[in-house]
């Protein structure tokens, strides 16, 4: 009792709650898990998705918001960390992820497909109370159906169940999440919103989803990437929307290929080249004086086969993020 008693404030709140409940600025650094792309990478500030914080990505249809989340997956394994792949849309091919993430250790990579919103947020919190994963993926916030929602008539109203599941959720588990430096991901949908003078989107969950994340990232499909007359990918643009550890609203495109995920070299000498970094005369790319090679695929293969070079650029890269293009967003 003596001891408890000289105990300093800080020293005896720690004493009772943990460790974890006082700020401690020597554990400030925020880790983070890279995206695959360094055009986003160096958008967030933090050079990727942070550990310990709630994450979302959203976007319409085929903007790649599943290829995105596998590409964090394939870059998380690569650390040695376990995820939880909790698919509620049930729709993921376990083929197709391999694809993107490529071979792994299967005891790394666990897929689940929950019935209801139930059953998808309750693994999600045994996923966090496990211990065991750094990184947990939620695909899609939009698709999860609470039970109440099966076992009504097609025609019944049943008003926010989402919203309130999500945020009881979302209260229960967010010091957890920051106390065992879990990287948390949810996917989401866009829904029309109703009653709008112009056409204009929303994202289901409620208020207490969007107040709650440190960084949410937008997609749209842009423009097709071309193979001849093949259309082989897409260019999806990105949005930071919010961002709690950096400046927002860095905005730029990131290259997809068809069954293979981010093309890393596409999108670095293009973001680049925006950056002003790479100087492009006529089909050649020159960096720091010396050509890299003509037109995009042979300077991929320089890259590729140049280190040095690669990492050199790299460094220059995440060196000038405050040259990447901002762009203005309008609230939902």
């Amino acid at each position: 009792m003596s001891n408890k008693k000289n105990l300093s404030f800080t020293e005896s709140i720690e004493d009772r709650f943990g460790e974890f409940i006082v700020y401690d600025e020597s554990k400030d650094k925020v880790d983070c898990i890279s995206t695959g792309s360094v055009s986003l990478d160096s958008s967030t500030g933090i050079s990727g998705i942070p550990l310990g914080k709630f994450t979302q990505i959203d976007g319409v249809e085929s903007s790649g918001k599943t290829t995105l989340a596998l590409s964090i997956c394939k870059n998380a394994i690569e650390k040695g960390y376990k995820i939880l792949y909790d698919d509620s849309e049930n729709t993921l091919d376990y083929s197709y992820a391999k694809s993107i993430i490529g071979e792994f250790d299967n005891s790394l990579f666990t897929l689940v497909q929950p019935e209801t919103a139930e059953q998808a947020l309750e693994i999600a919190e045994n996923g966090i109370e496990s211990d065991e994963f750094k990184l947990i993926v939620l695909d899609s916030v939009g698709a999860l159906s609470p039970m109440k929602e099966k076992e009504d008539d097609f025609g019944d109203a049943n008003v926010a169940l989402l919203p309130r599941l999500i945020s009881k959720f979302l209260r229960r588990n967010a010091f957890l999440v920051r106390s065992k430096n879990i990287s948390f991901v949810f996917i989401n949908q866009v829904r029309a919103k109703i009653g709008s003078y112009v056409p204009s989107f929303e994202v289901p969950g409620g208020h207490a989803l969007k107040h709650i994340l440190s960084l949410r990232i937008s997609l749209n499909r842009a423009t097709d990437i071309k193979q001849g007359e093949e259309i082989i990918g897409i260019n999806t643009k990105f949005v930071i929307r919010k961002n709690k550890l950096a400046s927002p609203f860095k905005s730029f495109t990131v290259p997809i290929i068809f069954g293979q995920g981010i093309d890393y070299y596409r999108d670095l000498i293009n973001f680049t080249e925006m950056l002003g970094i790479l100087d492009k005369r006529g089909p050649y790319y020159t960096f720091e004086g010396s050509t890299l090679g003509s037109g995009m695929v042979n300077t991929i293969e320089y890259l590729k086969n140049n280190k040095p070079t690669l990492d050199r650029l790299i460094e220059v890269c995440y060196t000038s993020t405050h040259n990447i293009r901002t762009e203005e967003v309008v609230e939902e």
